[in-house]
C-alpha cells in the first residue's frame, strides 16, 4: 500500500477514535517517507472531511456492529449442540416444564420480570393450540431480579405437582413477579403448599435453576425471551406468525445440532 494511503488510514483512524469516544487525538507514529508536519496536514484534512461527512462515522459504526453480530450469531450456532446436550441432561427435571409432543420442540428461554415475554405468551399460546405436533419446553432464565429468581423456584415446586403450565400463565398475567405473587398463585392453583415450599428449599431446585442460567450463558444468551427452534436461536419478542415459520422451517431441515444429545447423525425431531 502507499504511504500516502497508509498515512490516510492512521490519520482516518485517529479521527475516528476522536470523534467516537470525545477524547483527544491520539499521537500518530511516523510513517515511512512523511515527516511530523505532514502527518499533521493529513490527519487535519481528514478530520476536516469526517466534520463535513459525519454520517460516514455512523457507517463504521454500523458496519462494525453488523460484523459483530455476525460473528455472535457464528458463534452462537456452534454452541448449540452443547445446549442440546444440557437440556438432554436434564430431561427428567424439565419433563413437567413442557406443554405437548411432537416433531418439533421450541424452547423459550424467560424471565417471569420480561415485558416482551408476556407480550409474546399468547402467540406461544397460540402456537400450542394451532399445531398438535409442537413441543414448547420452558427453561427458566432468571436475570432481570433477586425477584425473578424467588418466582423459578416457586415454579420448579408447582412442576412437581403438575401445574407448571397453568402457573406459568397465572404468573405473566398477574404483573411483576415476586415470591409473594408466586406463592399466592400456587395457592390458588390448590396445590400443596407444605410440599411446596420444601421444594423450593430443596439444594437440587436453585441447582437446576444454575445449570440452565449456566447452559444459557454459555450460548451467548443475555436477554429474555430466546427462542431456541431447530438449528435457529430468536431473541426478543417473536409473533405467532414468526414461530410458525421456524417451526416450519425446523420441520423440513431437521435439527443438527440436536443430534449429539439424541445420538443420532441426523433427526427431523429437536
Amino acid at each position: 500500500m502507499r504511504n500516502w494511503m497508509k498515512a490516510g488510514l492512521v490519520a482516518a483512524a485517529a479521527v475516528g477514535l476522536l470523534a467516537l469516544r470525545g477524547g483527544p487525538l491520539p499521537a500518530v507514529a511516523q510513517t515511512d517517507g512523511f515527516n511530523d508536519g505532514q502527518v499533521k496536514s493529513i490527519e487535519k484534512i481528514v478530520k476536516d472531511y469526517l466534520l463535513s461527512h459525519p454520517e460516514l462515522l455512523l457507517e463504521v459504526q454500523e458496519a462494525y456492529e453488523k460484523k459483530v453480530e455476525v460473528q455472535r450469531a457464528s458463534d452462537t450456532q456452534a454452541r448449540l449442540p452443547g445446549f442440546y446436550s444440557t437440556l438432554a441432561g436434564l430431561k427428567p427435571e424439565l419433563a413437567n416444564m413442557s406443554v405437548g409432543s411432537g416433531d418439533v420442540t421450541v424452547v423459550e428461554l424467560f424471565d417471569y420480570n420480561c415485558g416482551y415475554c408476556r407480550k409474546t405468551l399468547p402467540d406461544v399460546v397460540k402456537l400450542i393450540e394451532s399445531d398438535p405436533k409442537v413441543k414448547v419446553q420452558f427453561v427458566e432464565f432468571p436475570i432481570l431480579a433477586p425477584e425473578s429468581i424467588d418466582a423459578s423456584k416457586v415454579a420448579i415446586a408447582v412442576a412437581k405437582q403438575g401445574k407448571y403450565f397453568e402457573f406459568h400463565k397465572a404468573m405473566f398475567a398477574a404483573g411483576h413477579a415476586t415470591k409473594e405473587t408466586a406463592l399466592k398463585i400456587a395457592g390458588q392453583l390448590g396445590l400443596d403448599m407444605t410440599r411446596l415450599q420444601a421444594d423450593m428449599a430443596a439444594p437440587e431446585t436453585g441447582a437446576l435453576i444454575s445449570k440452565l442460567s449456566e447452559a444459557a450463558k454459555d450460548m451467548n444468551v443475555d436477554g429474555t425471551p430466546t427462542f431456541v427452534i431447530g438449528d435457529k436461536t430468536n431473541p426478543g419478542w417473536t409473533s405467532y406468525e414468526e414461530l410458525k415459520g421456524l417451526v416450519e422451517s425446523a420441520r423440513k431441515a431437521g435439527c443438527k445440532a440436536c443430534a449429539p444429545a439424541s445420538g443420532a447423525k441426523d433427526e427431523k425431531k429437536s
